[in-house]
């Protein structure tokens, strides 16, 4: 998405803007941990919110879509005047045992399976989207399948027939066990003279459940982010025994589509690598577009310690990712805290109070591989009484991370040439020492009279200090080419605006 405001703004997720840098590194913004989100709980209706969206609505407050899990699950709805505060309000669509229930009838998906893990987008036309994964046992459904609304309440779908992306456990991918779907299909599968692809065909529609959806309005498409199961065994010394799938690796793969049906072959964008344990696995990426980047909400699952962070990765492009900063955004809960073990973040980043914004997680305080057998409340065999709860965090706009000198350490950061449009340079940090700045031409000599020593010393906490020279801003110089050196003590630079 293009800026609101005039010049371009130059975060630090990566050196591409960069001629140098000395004496900083990159480190999170600040994140302020909420507790329990106020999201509403029933016990006819317990809210499972592992990968659930909000959506800002146009007359203003939000909508929130999450599972309920009594009775069979079912998409369920919440509405929120601030993102604070949420209320259930019955639909008048889906009963239990009588009772009116916040609950959405889909297109009567309920009546022939389960429904889970809604994904909900507006496009460009206003038109809303919502993806879920359909599970019918007695058909061998494991499926994605697509719905579409002109409200967010009413939705319609082409039904579960409609192949668009599947589940290993999929009766079109042998439906035996995790590896099998990934490998090989069998003759002797319960649903193998039902299938409608050759195996071929149905690998290239692989994906898991936790996927994530947004919409592209500048080029007018979908993209997916999803989970790409890889089949491990002993030889790569990656097999994890206590883990609910022992012998696969997750890792992350993209789509495209124009329509939300069809979608592009995979492309995988996310792998561990030689700086991450031997079992580090990637559980999901949600995505939130800003200033002309891809901000990813990265489930990093250690899988042997089954543990889940939020860890932020960045990209230009959604195809080529950085991940400069490894582990939580944000930490996890002490021993006994909700958040003990994990920490997963919702589908996207829609809470916008301002000046900050808010991002829902559900809260876990039992290991990964007990979370889908213990009902919330119940003791496990391990005695952990399981806790599973909507959370909260909050963090100021623009500052997901920043370039931090240390104190008596003089930080450096010199930007590549550039054409200066904004109508003067401003600097978005948190300075506790000393934060000056240089013009240089395109040849790296200082402008006169826009030296280091002439420049304001800058201190304090905001997210525009204008670079002064005496009484002059870098104004005469707007629209020709020049570059600007940074010099920083003891504080975090997070963006510039050139």
């Amino acid at each position: 998405m293009h800026s609101e405001e005039p010049g371009r703004r130059i975060f630090f997720f990566d050196d591409a803007d960069l001629k140098a840098k000395h004496g900083v590194h990159l480190v999170y913004g600040d994140v302020e941990k909420k507790g329990p989100a106020g999201f509403p709980v029933a016990q006819e209706d317990f809210s499972e919110t592992f990968v659930s969206s909000v959506v800002k609505l146009p007359e203003g407050g939000y909508r929130a879509y999450y599972n309920g899990t009594v009775h069979e699950s079912g998409v369920a709805v919440a509405h929120s005047a601030d993102g604070i505060c949420w209320e259930k309000t019955p639909l008048d669509q889906v009963s239990i045992n009588g009772i009116p229930t916040n609950r959405l009838d889909l297109d009567g998906l309920q009546d022939r399976g389960r429904v889970a893990q809604a994904r909900v987008v507006r496009d460009g036309n206003s038109e809303w989207f919502m993806w879920c994964w359909f599970h019918q046992r007695e058909k061998g459904y494991f499926r994605l399948v697509l719905l579409k609304s002109h409200d967010g309440l009413a939705w319609s779908s082409q039904g579960p027939e409609r192949v668009i992306l599947l589940h290993p456990a999929d009766k079109e991918l042998g439906q035996n066990a995790w590896v099998a779907g990934l490998t090989s299909a069998s003759d002797s599968d319960t649903f193998a003279n039902e299938r409608t692809l050759d195996f071929v065909t149905a690998k290239s529609l692989r994906t898991n459940d936790s996927c994530h959806i947004l919409y592209d309005p500048e080029r007018g498409v979908f993209e997916y982010y999803g989970v790409w199961l890889l089949p491990v065994d002993e030889s790569t010394c990656r097999v994890t025994p206590h883990d609910n799938a022992p012998r696969v690796l997750r890792v992350l793969h993209r789509r495209e589509s124009e329509d939300g049906m069809s979608w592009s072959p995979p492309e995988v964008i996310l792998t561990p690598d030689v700086h991450d344990p031997l079992h580090q696995q990637f559980y999901y990426l949600n995505v939130h577009r800003e200033h002309g980047w891809h901000i990813g909400f990265m489930g990093n699952y250690r899988c042997w310690e089954q543990t889940h962070d939020v860890e932020l990765v960045f990209s230009r492009d959604g195809r080529q990712w950085r991940r400069p900063l490894r582990g939580g955004f944000f930490p996890r809960g002490a021993a006994g805290e909700i958040d003990t073990f994990a920490a997963y973040a919702w589908s996207n980043l829609a809470i916008d109070l301002d000046d900050r914004w808010r991002l829902l997680y559900r809260g876990v305080n039992v290991p990964h591989n007990l979370q889908w057998k213990t009902p919330n409340g119940k003791v496990t065999q391990d005695g952990f009484t399981a806790r599973y709860e909507t959370m909260a965090v909050e963090f100021p706009k623009g500052r997901f991370a920043g370039l931090r000198a240390d104190p008596s350490i003089v930080g450096s950061v010199t930007l590549k040439s550039f054409i200066h449009t904004a109508p003067e340079i401003s600097v978005d940090a948190d300075v506790r020492g000393r934060l000056q700045a240089e013009l240089r031409d395109v040849y790296g000599r200082p402008v006169e009279g826009f030296e280091l020593n002439r420049c304001e010393v800058v201190r304090g906490d905001s997210t525009k200090h204008v670079l002064r020279w005496g009484d002059r801003t870098s104004e005469q110089y707007r629209n020709e080419a020049i570059t600007l050196r940074v010099e920083i003590e003891d504080g975090t630079l997070y963006s510039i605006v050139r």
